[in-house]
């Protein structure tokens, strides 16, 4: 049978996900999304990359942080190296410094090709994958995957958390650590801020946030969307 994982916000910590991998009996048949921001703020982005980029069957999906670091490192603009650096992106350079010229130019075709969203179906229920999150309009939501904007994608945030609208169907995203969703998510119900208090993943309104704080060594989560059991490493700190 076929296993289908979402898992979000690696932030650099390869053995948080080799043992997350272990945790989940990981084997060829099953199928992982990563909804970007395996690099920065941890220490092992660019061997995470790489990793992923081999794999047959895990598909990763531009996050804000990889953005940064391909804008750092083809534009001339200073203000993007500024903001990447201020963002945790210090280990991520020094790493991706030492690779071969190779080995960095693939590097950098690798992110330039990552995808923003999908839409897939598991068990009969469909998803909206994603980095942040989305523009919920009035009148549109079905039209909403066809629509997505690149800002909106990677940096969404209190717009998309609170918007009355509800979709058909389930919108799953990271970007945003669920302890903070604290802070931003005013329509979480109750039960809800308790999990997001404990860096778990939440779900209300047609929305599951995964984002558990491994930026900031908390937990790393991953849901499985067969049956939707939760899975979770602590950050080790």
């Amino acid at each position: 049978m076929e296993n289908i994982y979402v898992i979000s916000d690696l932030h650099g910590h390869k053995n948080a996900f080799f043992s997350m991998l272990e945790k989940i009996n990981w084997n060829e048949n099953d199928r992982m999304y990563i909804l970007g921001d395996v690099i920065d703020r941890g220490p092992d982005g660019i061997e995470l990359l790489k990793y992923i980029k081999e794999q047959k069957n895990m598909k990763l999906f531009l996050g804000n942080h990889e953005d940064m670091m391909m804008k750092s490192l083809t534009t001339s603009a200073d203000m993007w190296m500024g903001t990447w650096m201020f963002n945790g992106g210090d280990a991520t350079l020094s790493a991706y410094e030492k690779l071969s010229r190779q080995e960095q130019e693939e590097c950098l075709s690798y992110i330039k090709s990552l995808p923003l969203y999908e839409m897939i179906e598991v068990e009969g229920v469909s998803y909206l994958l994603i980095h942040a999150g989305v523009k919920m309009e009035d009148g549109s939501i079905e039209e909403i995957p066809k629509v997505v904007e690149e800002e909106d994608a990677l940096w969404i945030r209190e717009e998309f958390f609170n918007s009355h609208i509800i979709s058909s169907y389930y919108i799953i995203f990271g970007h945003t650590p669920t302890g903070a969703m604290l802070r931003y998510a005013d329509s979480l119900p109750e039960e809800q801020r308790k999990r997001c208090s404990q860096f778990q993943i939440a779900f209300w309104n047609h929305r599951i946030a995964i984002d558990c704080g491994a930026a900031y060594e908390e937990n790393l989560g991953c849901l499985r969307l067969n049956d939707l059991k939760e899975f979770y490493v602590e950050i080790k700190k």
